[in-house]
């Protein structure tokens, strides 16, 4: 059992279930209640990829730290499975003990096992076994991979095969600590030669997917966070709308802490390079960041938190962690 099923385990024994579910491969999808009773609630989700882990951990251990009278619900992982790694998802999925170090491994593994070989190129190889695509580049990472998966489908030749399919891109990050080369994968499907997320949140083909709409549809929410990482080098927030004054003090708020911290805020340069419209550095507004933030801001305050993989796993999570404390806190006191 990996680090994070055992701390889910742990907190459900401890805290409040707001709702709970299974993953396509059995593993928890759980909403825990924290913090008071004063309405509207807050939403905290985290691991919409599978090697954005310092979000995870900072949601699980936020589960902990939470000390405010506003209602706090926190999805600590959308994509469970994304957070294993090769040897504990092929084990699940075949019913014995594999073992995979390295992405031939991976790759040796499918084909041993007669799984369909979908695309064997130099730039990648996609195979299905049981109906789940596993994707593994030998040099490109699991967002890249995904890039390279989504020109193959607009190009032509694969949507047939792979039309409603899910598949796992294995990480191939070895120079990030807490990800490594089949330690997590990020998670896609394909719906009409397109490439979706567990950030396609205006569909509900995708069983997880829907769990988290379910739960969005009966609250009403005073402000959602959620936490992510990239592959840019400094912290920044985004939103979907220009903010209004209220999201303005919430914002510097945080970007101080994060600054106080001694964190690196993207410049406004940066946010332009990623198609946010910038208000500040390491701030910006924009349609298509975060799915999340884009299907809620109309009703609340929504954020969506990102800070650099480059650095090491510990600070990413205490960077993540403090910026959202501070919000919680900031909303808290200002009550807004």
């Amino acid at each position: 059992m990996s680090e994070y099923l055992k701390m889910v385990d742990t907190l459900k024994k401890r805290y409040k279930i707001a709702a709970s579910s299974t993953d396509w491969l059995g593993l928890p999808l759980t909403i825990f209640r924290t913090g008071g009773k004063e309405e509207p609630p807050i939403l905290v989700t985290a691991g919409a990829f599978g090697v954005e882990v310092a979000g995870v951990y900072a949601a699980l251990e936020l589960i902990v730290q939470v000390d405010i009278e506003r209602c706090v619900y926190i999805l600590p992982s959308r994509d469970p499975t994304g957070l294993q790694d090769a040897s504990y998802v092929l084990s699940k999925m075949l019913g014995d003990k594999i073992e995979v170090n390295t992405t031939l491994d991976v790759v040796n593994t499918l084909r041993e096992e007669g799984a369909e070989i979908i695309i064997d190129d130099s730039e990648i190889f996609l195979a299905a076994l049981k109906g789940v695509g596993i994707a593994v580049s030998n040099f490109l990472d699991a967002y890249d991979a995904t890039e390279i998966i989504r020109n193959k489908l607009e190009k032509g030749g694969y949507g047939e095969s792979l039309d409603g399919m899910r598949i796992l891109v294995v990480s191939q990050m070895p120079e990030i600590e807490g990800v490594g080369v089949s330690g997590r994968f990020n998670t896609i499907f394909v719906h009409e030669n397109k490439i979706l997320t567990y950030e396609a949140l205006s569909f509900d083909i995708i069983p997880e997917i829907s769990f988290l709409k379910t739960f969005i549809e009966g609250q009403e929410f005073g402000m959602v966070i959620d936490l992510h990482e990239g592959k840019t080098p400094a912290f920044y927030i985004a939103m979907s709308e220009n903010p209004t004054s209220s999201e303005y003090t919430l914002l510097y708020l945080v970007l101080d802490q994060v600054r106080s911290y001694g964190l690196n805020l993207a410049s406004l340069e940066m946010l332009n390079t990623l198609k946010l419209e910038a208000v500040d550095e390491g701030a910006g507004y924009g349609k298509g960041i975060c799915g999340l933030a884009d299907h809620l801001s109309p009703k609340s305050y929504a954020f969506a938190f990102t800070t650099s993989l480059r650095e090491p796993l510990e600070l990413r999570v205490k960077t993540l962690l403090t910026a959202t404390l501070s919000a919680l806190n900031a909303y808290a006191v200002a009550r807004l």
